[in-house]
């Protein structure tokens, strides 16, 4: 008890303090350690040296693969601006419209410029999977343009035309583009041709309706065609959103339609009637 009491009387500056605590130097964060080669047996060297090879090819790896997908996000980004650009045609003039996504369409050569550098040789197919979604997203917003400008969709050999550049008088693609990427890309449209056609329901466009109608019923029909001859499971997925869009599209160009016919045999003569009768009751109420 005694004891006790004394060490509670004790004064804090003749407790004993704890010694500070010392780290030893070593490499910066995320640097390897340094290896001792000198006092290693030959054959665990050899071992060594291997597996250090091994580690510097997969970081390698890596960080290329981390470029391209960086790129390929930079590219969806912009690409999905495209289309943003363009589906405001009905608003503005197609004029401003259209020089506004030739400059964002600059911009996403340059991104696909830029990950060419890492898609060379077989290169190209080893960070396909990484790729890929940027290309689909870029070959959806130049198939919505080539579709307003032109009426009409676009092919494989105008999307690869696009993503050609001319070097020392060569024709160079950047980026390699396989016929899943193409049929996964236009098979993203029918939402966007859906928004276009929403757009110009509110502005009375029939025409600009039976356009995106006659579109999709001929895209519906070569998609059918190529999964009747080879499968796609991506490419069904997207299946059901088509028929989707089709449908709601030909319900609203039938609705527009059977609207116009009433109001044509509708009598001029009776709506003008109808109207001074109107006026004359207001009058003498």
């Amino acid at each position: 008890m005694s004891e006790t009491v004394e060490a509670a009387n004790t004064s804090p500056d003749k407790r004993a303090t704890k010694r500070p605590r010392t780290f030893k130097s070593g490499p910066a964060q995320g640097e390897p350690p340094a290896l001792d080669f000198s006092t290693m047996e030959p054959r665990k060297q050899q071992v060594m040296t291997t597996f250090l090879a091994y580690r510097n090819t997969l970081d390698a790896h890596y960080d290329q693969r981390e470029r391209v997908i960086k790129c390929s996000r930079d590219i969806t980004a912009l690409s999905k601006k495209m289309v943003f650009s363009l589906l405001r045609i009905t608003q503005d003039s197609p004029e401003k419209v259209f020089k506004d996504v030739e400059f964002k369409h600059n911009q996403v050569l340059e991104l696909f410029s830029k990950m060419s550098k890492e898609m060379q040789g077989s290169n190209a197919m080893k960070y396909n999977r990484q790729a890929t979604p940027g290309i689909q997203e870029y070959i959806e917003a130049v198939g919505l343009w080539r579709f307003l400008k032109h009426n009409e969709l676009i092919t494989k050999k105008q999307v690869l035309e696009s993503l050609t550049i001319e070097s020392d008088g060569k024709a160079t693609p950047l980026v390699s583009v396989t016929d899943e990427d193409y049929l996964l890309g236009i098979s993203d449209l029918p939402g966007e041709v859906n928004r276009y056609c929403i757009n110009s329901i509110g502005k009375g466009d029939r025409d600009a309706v039976s356009k995106c109608l006659a579109f999709l019923q001929m895209l519906k029909e070569g998609v059918s065609l190529v999964l009747s001859v080879r499968k796609y499971n991506n490419l069904e997925k997207k299946v059901p959103v088509l028929n989707s869009s089709l449908e709601k599209i030909e319900k609203a160009f039938y609705s527009m339609t059977i609207r116009e016919c009433e109001m044509k045999s509708i009598d001029p003569a009776i709506i003008n009637t109808s109207g001074i009768a109107v006026e004359c009751n207001m009058d003498t109420s």
